[in-house]
């Protein structure tokens, strides 16, 4: 870059500057905000890497939230908690700069898509349309949900991808490739699919850039052919191969729906109509409904239902009209945006039997978004460059208004009560959100009002689809974790209510069962009577050797339970009939042997212990196993 090139890019290049110091500014604020939902689940176990650094492995590789396992991610987050203090705040500050990353490569891919067609003000308009996407509403639920960092870091490598190889498109136009920056586009790829697997939407929006917008040309606009014909038909491949796929594979993908409230087909109607929300929400965001919990949201369950068959018209009007508009290069250009957006919600928002609504889907998709209206300033301005700065000026303005919303939605989020009480506020009907409340009312020892929004709960989930029926046994085993925190325990007649429905299956899932332990292992709630509640359980699951009335997981939460009492036989039953449903799991095998020995049965542990050392010997036992299995060897 020579110096007059370099001097009329520092003004640009200083804007930007601002532009990511007044974000994180907005974003600063909150650090202070709560873990939620997923955070627990996949992160909570890292609070004791700390203790056992030389487990570090196990952790990187034994993440369970993707069939990848998502190492990528899960690195960021060992190395985070070995080299800092560990706390919250911390987190969520790592998150806030990986969003000023990605944006400052939104910028740059905006920047690259411009200059390749030789738009006017191309770095000031790639800053402003970058900051709308960075500072958007709609993010706030990705940046500050802290396990969210999966998506983001599935959406930075995809970016960096996009953006290496529009760099070597940029060298092959000009005649000289330079095919490094392809092997950085693979490598950038693949990392991706290792942070989250929808990175793999990656690949086509490769093809799409180059079909839509670069429209295979190089800099004299003259086509290169075998890049056309390799794109399309990588294009036609990839189609067919799906089609295929789907049409031979489809009675299996529905039978993956068996443990959800709705079908695969209710699931395509009704995401038909959450993508337009999606859209509204970017563009024009009604913030007291933004959040992390959407379980409220109605299914659709056939065409004729309110809203069905207009979003589904309607999404197949936008792609024909992408079909039409493909005919001219402006047109293509107008139609990369939307169809981004639409490849890149193309494996969270179809067929996969995932929930229905997170806000979080929309971190990589939302770059679609500002890609079309980008489009139509890039025609404008090359046609009347007198239209440039004004058009900038009132994206600006949207961009302040954009500034303005997400910082009162940071300030909402920066704090644990305020977030509950704005989403019970803006989805009074969400299950997840009257537990959440439930909870804040409870710390603060309002047991009645407690209960209350978690009847709510209760009988929200038995309304929406989304959020799944609750087991009437879970929300009595959660009122008594209510009324523990509350210091306001439950009696033995509200407690022994559980299992009188439904006494085939007392508990449905296992994480409140989780949380009462951790009650009873703190001695949260001194006056409860876990004696009585211990034998009552008892009476419900160890009365016959049932193996129907919970899954593994539930006997073995169980036997967490009973041995925060000391209550050794119990345990053993309760593992055993865990065994029984999910035989030689390394975890129970162990629990079981600290049990028989705890009960004296030298014989019983003497057999375990040989079983075990017999899959350590074999390299089945990951380090935290292995120091396990050490304490009763050492013994």
């Amino acid at each position: 870059m020579n110096s007059s090139r370099l001097a009329a890019a520092l003004g640009p290049l200083a804007g930007l500057a601002v532009l990511l110091l007044a974000a994180f500014w907005i974003y600063y604020p909150g650090i202070t905000g709560p873990n939620l939902l997923d955070d627990y689940s996949s992160l909570g176990s890292l609070d004791h890497l700390a203790e056992s650094p030389e487990q570090l492995w196990d952790y990187v590789f034994g993440d369970g939230s993707g069939p990848l396992g998502r190492s990528v991610s899960m690195l960021t987050f060992v190395l985070e908690t070995l080299f800092t203090d560990g706390e919250i705040a911390t987190s969520k500050l790592l998150n806030i700069f990986l969003h000023l990353l990605t944006g400052t490569l939104v910028f740059w891919f905006l920047a690259l898509l411009l200059s390749a067609i030789k738009a006017p003000r191309y770095l000031s308009a790639a800053i402003v349309f970058a900051g709308v996407w960075l500072l958007a509403p709609l993010q706030v639920s990705t940046v500050l949900y802290l396990v969210q960092r999966m998506a983001m870091l599935a959406a930075m490598f995809s970016l960096l991808s996009l953006i290496f190889y529009l760099h070597w498109r940029r060298g092959l136009s000009a005649g000289r490739p330079r095919y490094h920056w392809l092997c950085l586009s693979l490598l950038a790829l693949i990392a991706g699919i290792f942070a989250k697997e929808n990175a793999v939407v990656g690949v086509p929006l490769i093809l799409l850039t180059e079909a839509c917008w670069l429209q295979c040309r190089d800099n004299a606009g003259q086509r290169i052919i075998w890049l056309q014909r390799f794109t399309y038909s990588l294009i036609g491949l990839g189609f067919i191969s799906i089609s295929a796929i789907l049409v031979v594979y489809w009675d299996s993908i529905e039978a993956r729906y068996s443990f959800r409230e709705f079908s695969l087909y209710e699931r395509l109607l009704t995401e038909a109509r959450i993508l337009w929300d999606y859209l509204a929400q970017f563009f024009l965001p009604q913030v007291d409904r933004l959040g992390v919990y959407h379980d409220d949201f109605p299914l659709s369950r056939s065409l004729q239902d309110p809203g069905a068959l207009l979003a589904v018209s309607g999404w197949l009007a936008v792609l024909v009209t992408a079909v039409l508009l493909l005919c001219w290069p402006f047109g293509r250009r107008l139609a990369y945006g939307p169809l981004f957006f639409l490849a890149a919600h193309s494996l969270e928002s179809t067929v996969w039997p995932l929930e229905l609504y997170f806000e979080h889907r929309n971190y990589l998709p939302a770059v679609g978004l500002v890609i079309f209206p980008l489009a139509i300033y890039a025609w404008l301005a090359t046609r009347w460059k007198e239209v440039g700065a004004p058009l900038l000026v009132w994206m600006s303005i949207v961009l302040l208004y954009f500034s303005a919303l997400t910082s009162s939605q940071v300030q909402i989020w920066s704090s644990e009560v305020l977030l509950a009480m704005q989403t019970v506020n803006g989805h009074p009907e969400s299950a997840r959100a009257n537990k959440e409340y439930a909870t804040q009312l409870a710390q603060i020892g309002a047991r009645d009002e407690a209960l209350e929004y978690s009847t709510r709960a209760y009988f929200s989930a038995l309304k929406y689809a989304a959020a799944s029926d609750e087991h009437e046994g879970d929300y009595v085993l959660r009122n008594v974790a209510l009324a523990c925190i509350a210091k306001q325990p439950l009696q033995p007649h509200e407690y022994r209510q559980l299992g009188r429905f439904e006494p085939g299956r007392p508990l449905g899932v296992t994480a409140t069962l989780n949380v009462v332990t951790q009650l009873r292992h703190s001695d949260s709630c001194p006056d409860f009577d876990w004696q009585g509640f211990q034998d009552h359980l008892a009476a419900l699951y160890l009365e016959s050797f049932d193996t129907s009335l919970a899954s593994a997981n539930m006997f073995t939460a169980l036997a967490m339970l009973a041995n925060a009492d000391a209550r050794w036989d119990d345990a053993y039953e309760y593992v055993r009939r865990s065994l029984a449903r999910a035989p030689g799991r390394t975890k129970e095998l162990l629990m079981q042997l600290h049990f028989t020995t705890a009960l004296g049965r030298e014989k019983e542990a003497q057999n375990l212990i040989a079983e075990l050392q017999a899959r350590q010997d074999a390299g089945k036992l990951n380090r935290g196993e292995q120091d396990t299995l050490a304490l009763y060897l050492g013994g």
